[in-house]
């Protein structure tokens, strides 16, 4: 039996509700679509440091509306990648030493905290997800065989995730989702290291990092984490000081 809409008072004012929560859903969607998108083109260098950031040619790119193109550019200047000048409008953050440095030593202070707290609580799971992590990490080249001075994008996520793995078992979500964006504020920085330190032995610093955490040396652990990030921060302190 066909019912009828008019038995329900409510039915056109509920429809209405729907279709605004829809449509709201729809617009948050889209935001994050064009986030995703512009944080890629950026992270993939499309979009330089310092570059100004013109509306037409992010439309273009995401393929949206000027809406959910600006609405990615407050969180993308929110979280640092992005400023904002009244007279000149958004442009990508430039590279900063002094933001290379508080990153560095925030990454050391909280992965280190993450790292000790992984060590003491981490189970056979933990110590599998490392293993797994870093295999699959050291199955692929870091750079790209045609553009040598740039990190294949199959490699970094794998290196992401052996960096997420190390400190998965601290038991702070808080803690986590801080490593989290530290490790996003750092990879702009990051990509640009890789053009000036070639000759560095990355893969041996990684395995000696998941040696000393899966023998349960917290100290041991930590330094050899503190010290992979410092030479990052020394080869790009090179080439920041003489821009």
């Amino acid at each position: 039996m066909v019912s009828n809409i008019f038995e329900n008072p409510w039915h056109f004012a509920k429809s209405g509700n729907e279709m605004a929560d829809a449509k709201k859903k729809s617009s948050g969607t889209l935001a994050g679509d064009a986030y995703t998108l512009i944080h890629e083109a950026i992270r993939a260098g499309r979009f330089r440091p310092g570059d100004r950031l013109r509306f037409a040619e992010l439309q273009a790119l995401c393929g949206m509306s000027v809406t959910p193109v600006r609405e990615a550019l407050a969180r993308l200047t929110a979280e640092g990648f992005t400023t904002l000048d009244n007279h000149k409008g958004y442009s990508v953050a430039s590279l900063s030493l002094d933001e290379l440095r508080d990153i560095t030593a925030m990454r050391k202070l909280c992965e280190s905290e993450a790292l000790r707290l992984s060590i003491l609580h981490g189970d056979d799971g933990w110590e599998s997800r490392i293993i797994a992590a870093h295999h699959l990490m050291a199955r692929l080249p870091r750079q790209r065989d045609d553009i040598p001075s740039v990190v294949r994008d199959d490699w970094d996520e794998r290196h992401a995730a052996f960096h997420q793995a190390l400190i998965s078992a601290c038991r702070s979500p808080i803690l986590l989702e801080i490593c989290e964006k530290l490790f996003t504020r750092a990879d702009r920085y990051r990509r640009v290291s890789i053009s000036v330190d070639l000759t560095r032995d990355v893969a041996a610093e990684h395995r000696m990092i998941m040696d000393r955490t899966l023998a349960r040396d917290p100290e041991g652990a930590v330094e050899a984490l503190c010290c992979h990030y410092q030479e990052t921060a020394n080869s790009l302190e090179q080439v920041l000081q003489a821009m």
